[in-house]
C-alpha cells in the first residue's frame, strides 16, 4: 500500500498527463513481456515483439541486460524514467540516460536486488564506456521493436483514460477526479491509498502529484522510489475491452459504427486530431462523420482560440447513455 498525504496547495497542483510518458511504457512493457499474463489486451503486442525480437540478437539482450535492469518485482532505476522524457521525447531521454555521472549509475544500480549472472550490471554500474553504449543501443532497439509500431495503440489508450479523467474532474473538481480511481485507490482526505507492491508513505509537500496513465501498467499503479524527486503516479488506463466495444455496436447499428465511436468518444471537449488518433481513421473520415452528427444536433463544435473542439449535446448524450443501458 502506498499512503500519499496531500495538502490543500497539493490538491491545486495535481493533475494528469496530457499523453504517455515513453519511459515509463518502455519499462512496464518489460514487465509484460517477461510475465505474460492472461491479458488479451497485450497478446497481439506480444506475439509481435517476441516474433520480431527473435529474428536477431535482441531477445537476448532483453533477457540478459534488460530484464536484470528492470526486475520482475522491487526496485529499478528511477533514471530509467526521467521527467524530461514527458516533454522533449525518448530519444533526448535515452541519451540522458547513457550520459549519466557514474555517481548515479553507481548508487542506482547499486541498490537493484538479486545476483547479476551475467556480469552486465557490475560493469553498468562501474560506468564502463562499453556497457553505456549496450545500454544506448539495447534501449534503442528495445524502443523501435515495442514501442513505435504500437505508438497509435499506446496513445489512445492513455487519451481515453484522460477523457474518462477529465468527465470526473468537471463534474467532481479533484476531489471527484481522485474519486475516480476506485477500486486501484482510495481517496480518504487527506490520503490517497494506492495499491502498491510494498508499503511505502509519500508526503507531496505542497508539489502536487502528476497522474500518469499507461498502457502497459497493470494491476497495481508505480511510483519513483526517490520521494525527493517531483512527485509521480503511475497506473493502469482504463482498458475498454469488449465492454467498450458492445455501447459502439448498439449506437452503430442506428448511426453507423465510425459515427458511433466518434459520438462515445465525445464525452469531453475533443479536439479533431484526438478522435482521429482514438478512432483509427482518417482526418477527412472524422471531418465528415462529425459534419453529419453535428448537423443532427448530436454534436457541437466550439472554437477556443486556435483549438476547435468537439463535444457531445445533450440529445447525443441521451443517445450514448442509452446504448450503455442496452449494453450494460
Amino acid at each position: 500500500m502506498l499512503r500519499i498525504y496531500f495538502t490543500a496547495e497539493d490538491l491545486l497542483n495535481t493533475r494528469v498527463a496530457a499523453s504517455p510518458d515513453p519511459m515509463w511504457e518502455l519499462v512496464l512493457s518489460v514487465h509484460r513481456l517477461r510475465r505474460r499474463l492472461a491479458v488479451a489486451h497485450y497478446d497481439a503486442w506480444y506475439q509481435q515483439v517476441t516474433e520480431e525480437a527473435a529474428a536477431d540478437d535482441l531477445l537476448r539482450r532483453i533477457r540478459f541486460m534488460l530484464m536484470p535492469l528492470i526486475p520482475r518485482s522491487g526496485y529499478f532505476p528511477d533514471f530509467l524514467t526521467p521527467e524530461t522524457a514527458r516533454s522533449e521525447g525518448i530519444d533526448p531521454a535515452i541519451e540522458m540516460i547513457a550520459d549519466l555521472p557514474p555517481s548515479t549509475l553507481r548508487r542506482e544500480v547499486g541498490l537493484i536486488g538479486g545476483r547479476d549472472q551475467s556480469g552486465w550490471l557490475q560493469r553498468l554500474r562501474d560506468a564502463a564506456p562499453e556497457a553505456r553504449a549496450e545500454l544506448r543501443r539495447l534501449l534503442c532497439d528495445y524502443r523501435d521493436v515495442a514501442l513505435v509500431p504500437h505508438w497509435a495503440a499506446i496513445r489512445a489508450s492513455v487519451e481515453a483514460d484522460r477523457a474518462l479523467r477529465t468527465r470526473a474532474l468537471l463534474d467532481g473538481g479533484v476531489q471527484g477526479l481522485l474519486s475516480s480511481y476506485q477500486p486501484l485507490m482510495r481517496w480518504n482526505p487527506p490520503v490517497l491509498q494506492v495499491r502498491y507492491a510494498v508499503e511505502q508513505t509519500l508526503h507531496l509537500d505542497g508539489r502536487g502529484l502528476l497522474l500518469v496513465p499507461s498502457h502497459f501498467c497493470q494491476g497495481t499503479a508505480d511510483s519513483l522510489a526517490d520521494p525527493a524527486l517531483p512527485p509521480v503516479l503511475v497506473y493502469p488506463a482504463a482498458h475498454g475491452g469488449d465492454a467498450g466495444r458492445a455501447p459502439v455496436r448498439a449506437l452503430g447499428r442506428l448511426i453507423g459504427v465510425t459515427r458511433a465511436a466518434i459520438l462515445i468518444a465525445a464525452g469531453t471537449a475533443t479536439t479533431s486530431g484526438e478522435l482521429t488518433r482514438r478512432i483509427g481513421v482518417s482526418a477527412a473520415t472524422v471531418s465528415h462523420h462529425v459534419s453529419a452528427l453535428r448537423d443532427a444536433g448530436l454534436l457541437s463544435t466550439l472554437h477556443h482560440g486556435e483549438l476547435i473542439l468537439h463535444t457531445r449535446t445533450p440529445t447525443g448524450s441521451a443517445l450514448v447513455k442509452a446504448a450503455l443501458g442496452r449494453s450494460g
